[in-house]
């Protein structure tokens, strides 16, 4: 069984009695939606998905004062929601509000994310937040703010809650900070690697020391980033997804890894990397997955460049994902996409 973010159903029945069918309605169309075009009609980077109460949440990179959120009942049709998050005066985080990831557990909801703000010594740095609300609409206040302190500018934040209750903080350490020699040559470069390390029973705290996960190491990749994780479980297999290359660039592109700990070792697919440019689509990168409607499907949720130009504007993009359980133990993860024309919207869109 694969693991994508599950939610109790004590929790399900308390918000059944607030929110109606009206709060469906409202985000279904007049007709049962039979198709989708990549990209969605949604100015958002760094996308993350999850679905509480029978509706999806978007959340992303998407203001300057923090993150906006949209709802949808068929992952096609997207609602603006207003902001979630929002920065106030006291806020730590003063701008760059990057990569928001949602986690939902024990009937509240942890907004785990990116921003800048001074550090001690009085320099802006980035750093990884955590911001709860009791619902996913938000708002959303700060609940510790920075909650990773190692020193370095992080990054992406992806908190993941395992089948034993325990919780992990992955997340990439910033290139701009993270200055090597390359070997070849003798020149420094700079390059992002992705971490893990242990959060608290409370979620807002942080448990042992960050362990190391992947860094940029195969041809496909360039020699740079390793960012932009996304964890989620298959059966007895962890699989970590990723994105590399720079985002502005149209190769920004998706891997994954596997590991049979959540703390690793990783160990990267010979199938990768599994979203690519083409053509048509320039960019695509920053995923998390999430199951259609009905649960029968994977979707691959991610981000491309908008007007197929590289760079910062993005758009809103979904496409299939399987996964195949190898007579070895291993696993394959396939993305049917990126595709750029009309594809059958996923199983149980427009279903009651």
């Amino acid at each position: 069984m694969t693991n994508i973010r599950r939610i109790s159903i004590g929790w399900i029945l308390i918000l059944a009695l607030f929110w109606t069918p009206a709060d469906l309605r409202a985000d279904a169309p007049a007709t049962a939606p039979a198709t989708y075009t990549n990209p969605l009609p949604v100015d958002v980077a760094d996308p993350f998905v999850i679905r509480d109460h029978g509706l999806y949440w978007l959340y992303g990179t998407s203001s300057h004062e923090g993150f906006k959120t949209w709802r949808s009942s068929d992952l096609i049709h997207w609602q603006p929601r207003g902001l979630a998050f929002q920065r106030t005066k006291e806020s730590w985080g003063s701008s760059l509000f990057w990569a928001p990831c949602v986690l939902a557990h024990g009937g509240k909801f942890y907004l785990y994310y990116s921003a800048l703000g001074v550090v001690p010594g009085g320099q802006k740095h980035l750093r990884i937040c955590v911001a709860t609300s009791n619902s996913p609409a938000g708002p959303f206040v700060d609940a510790k703010a920075p909650l990773l302190e190692i020193g370095k500018s992080v990054i992406d934040a992806e908190a993941f809650l395992d089948d034993d209750g325990r919780a992990y903080l992955y997340y990439a350490l910033d290139n701009s900070e993270n200055v090597l020699t390359d070997p070849r040559n003798g020149k420094e470069i700079h390059q992002s690697h992705i971490y893990v390390v242990r959060l608290g029973d409370d979620l807002i705290s942080i448990k042992g020391s960050p362990v190391f996960c992947t860094k940029p190491d195969q041809p496909w990749e360039g020699q740079t980033v390793n960012e932009a994780p996304f964890v989620f479980k298959h059966n007895k297999t962890y699989i970590l997804m990723y994105s590399a290359h720079e985002f502005f660039e149209p190769e920004y592109c998706i891997g994954y890894a596997t590991a049979t700990n959540p703390l690793g070792p990783w160990t990267k697919a010979a199938n990768d990397p599994i979203v690519w440019h083409t053509p048509e689509v320039s960019g695509p990168g920053h995923n998390c997955v999430i199951e259609s409607p009905d649960g029968s499907e994977l979707f691959c949720v991610y981000h491309v460049h908008k007007n197929k130009v590289p760079g910062g504007a993005r758009l809103l993009a979904i496409d299939r994902m399987q996964i195949r359980d190898n007579d070895d133990g291993s696993v394959t993860v396939k993305v049917l996409g990126p595709t750029s024309t009309t594809q059958p919207a996923p199983a149980g869109a427009g279903r009651r």
